[in-house]
């Protein structure tokens, strides 16, 4: 059950003093965060920024919880609070990192949403149980090196029928797949349950997951899958470069939910429902 706007709020500055204050966040996990730029990760990337855009809008038309409590697990500088924090009461904004939380207050509205900046990660989500009604988690699974972890903390936080939206790299998706016919190592890897690191950001790890699994891990945590999208569908430079972008999102749009049976793209979207 849902402790409450005026409970919620005194909870999380609570812990968001903690992890401040207490520096109980891993260091390592700060440093990397706060030094990583991710402003020139976006450049040249607007395709995929607005694909990113289209899915979350699309997904939160199916969220039915009390909008009570939103939080945005790795919410970085903020580029998809427009969209939600005006619908939601409380809204918690959680990041390892100071700067991002600091370009993320920039991007916050507020209004009438009580608005709260937390440091974290999806690891250890400084939150009560049952303290939120739904969590979006985008971009944040590349860093991810045990899903069945963060998704089993995710699950913690969310009241019984909460809702999850979560966006996953894809190591499946088409291209691989196509560039699996010529290489047999590649194919071990599509065909293996284990993430496919793809090299590093900084000191993190970077890798790619199996959707199957990340699927299996949510319905092990008492998840049902209620739609998926197939995200990004034509992120290569040669559709991007013959093809007008308000053309190319408009297809986009139409793609990413028939794609979505066949794990077709590199970002894959859940949209799943906490059980009783």
């Amino acid at each position: 059950m849902h402790h409450g706007i005026a409970y919620g709020a005194l909870v999380i500055i609570s812990f968001s003093m903690q992890m401040n204050i207490g520096g109980t966040l891993d260091t390592k996990i700060k440093a990397f965060y706060d030094s990583y730029d991710y402003a020139s990760f976006w450049q040249g990337r607007e395709y995929e920024n607005r694909s990113d855009r289209i899915a979350l809008q699309r997904l939160l038309r199916y969220v039915t919880s009390p909008h009570l409590c939103i939080i945005d697990i790795g919410v970085g500088s903020g580029r998809m609070i427009p969209f939600y924090e005006h619908l939601w009461k409380e809204c918690v904004f959680l990041d390892p990192s100071s700067h991002q939380l600091a370009h993320a207050q920039g991007m916050s509205k507020k209004g009438n949403t009580a608005s709260f900046f937390v440091q974290g990660t999806v690891n250890t989500i400084p939150l009560p149980d049952a303290s939120c009604d739904t969590a979006i988690c985008i971009r944040i699974f590349h860093y991810v090196e045990d899903p069945d972890h963060a998704i089993k903390e995710i699950a913690r936080i969310l009241t019984p029928d909460g809702f999850l939206i979560l966006e996953i790299p894809n190591k499946n998706h088409f291209k691989a797949r196509i560039q699996s016919w010529f290489s047999r190592e590649q194919k071990a890897r599509l065909t293996s349950i284990d993430p496919v690191h793809i090299g590093k950001a900084q000191d993190s790890p970077f890798l790619n997951h199996n959707p199957r699994i990340i699927r299996i891990l949510l319905e092990r945590h008492e998840f049902e899958v209620k739609k998926m999208l197939s995200v990004s569908n034509f992120r290569s430079t040669f559709f991007k470069y013959i093809i007008p972008q308000p053309l190319l999102l408009w297809i986009e749009g139409i793609v990413q939910n028939p794609l979505a049976r066949f794990w077709f793209g590199p970002s894959i979207y859940f949209l799943a429902k906490k059980k009783q």
